[in-house]
């Protein structure tokens, strides 16, 4: 019975974090939806949105917690709890990433420099490898980890090549200004989707450590740690 009601605690566990991980991907849509639509009340929402981010994240370290003190778990299962306190900050500091997103989207005027679609597309990726980083975790899918870390080579490659793109128009815009001031805008508005960019490739970077983490979870490998 006490075997029995440990496995069901260690179930439920792995069930917050997959609750937490659709909590933040709903979030990063919110984000790409402020974009698309420059709805203010969209970005607005995405404080409360964090704080239920931040909840969940609490919680899901008390179950682990109490597992530690009540249950001492070995091997696998100690490898589980460990794991799950690594990829819910993962999952945190993407929610966080989100919000700026949504921050950065309310400034139409700095999007007009490349086309939002690219930054959409960029979302939608960076989304996908998060989605599939916690089906890997939770479906104990090593191949699926393996694949979400390979596939931020595709990531770095986007990001690089939207950068390049908009730093030549950066300079092309730069020369057809006719004064300071106008220059100067149009370098905040080159930074707000560098960070943009960064955020998103960062958001990739997590859904990696989560993969990362599932793959040294199921074999005890430190290869991606």
């Amino acid at each position: 019975m006490v075997r029995e009601s440990y496995q069901k605690q260690l179930h439920n566990l792995m069930e917050a974090v997959q609750q937490m991980g659709q909590k933040v991907l709903e979030g990063l849509d919110l984000a790409m939806r402020t974009l698309r639509e420059h709805d203010r009340a969209i970005s607005e929402s995405l404080d409360a949105w964090d704080d239920s981010v931040d909840d969940m994240n609490l919680q899901i370290e008390k179950q682990c917690t109490d597992l530690l003190a009540l249950q001492q778990p070995v091997a696998v299962d100690l490898r589980l709890i460990t794991s799950v306190f690594k990829i819910i900050t993962d999952l945190e500091r993407a929610a966080d990433l989100a919000v700026n997103l949504g921050q950065y989207a309310m400034d139409s005027d700095a999007f007009v420099l490349l086309p939002k679609d690219e930054l959409l597309r960029l979302g939608d990726f960076a989304g996908e490898m998060v989605q599939s980083a916690l089906e890997a975790f939770c479906r104990q899918d090593v191949a699926k980890a393996r694949e979400v870390i390979a596939r931020d080579r595709q990531m770095d490659k986007m990001c690089w090549a939207l950068r390049q793109r908009l730093l030549s128009q950066l300079v092309t815009s730069a020369r057809q200004a006719h004064k300071p001031e106008e220059a100067q805008e149009i370098g905040d508005d080159v930074l707000l989707v560098l960070w943009s960019i960064r955020d998103l490739e960062r958001i990739a970077d997590h859904a990696v450590n989560i993969g990362g983490r599932t793959v040294y979870l199921i074999t005890g490998s430190k290869e991606y740690l």
